[in-house]
């Protein structure tokens, strides 16, 4: 099956970055790669994305910076953040301002897509793509 949804995957971990794009193209999804925050808002500007995953923890531009941007910038996507050093307050205050979920390392491949295809549904939820009886019956974007 193909799926049409665009994933941007941003961390600056070579390996890790390159092994969640390769699944996720397994997984029929057209993905991106950044491996910084400001690559991953020139990507952004320059292209469509349905939902961000975004390393909390790299040099530079820290994961709340970019996400802060993503943000103002008005970018409509759906944010996952990924870290392997977190606080709950950090959690809960990016969950607040509006990242779709948090996720800790090394969280479960079955997780990571689990994941991802939920804030694909909340997306094409929040554009009226798909009622909540799609959602119930478990048919919403697929």
């Amino acid at each position: 099956m193909t799926n049409k949804a665009r994933i941007l995957v941003v961390d600056d971990e070579d390996r890790f970055r390159q092994s969640l794009c390769r699944l996720l193209r397994a997984e029929g999804y057209t993905v991106d790669a950044a491996e910084n925050g400001l690559d991953a808002l020139n990507k952004l500007a320059t292209n469509e994305f349905d939902v961000v995953l975004l390393d909390m923890k790299m040099p530079g531009m820290s994961g709340s910076e970019t996400f802060n941007e993503i943000q103002l910038q008005g970018f409509d996507v759906e944010t996952v953040c990924l870290t392997g050093h977190t606080s709950i307050s950090d959690a809960m205050k990016l969950l607040h301002n509006g990242v779709f979920d948090y996720l800790l390392k090394p969280a479960s491949m079955p997780e990571i897509i689990e994941t991802v295809q939920r804030a694909l549904e909340r997306k094409l939820l929040r554009h009226g793509e798909i009622g909540v009886s799609e959602l119930i019956d478990g048919s919403g974007g697929r």
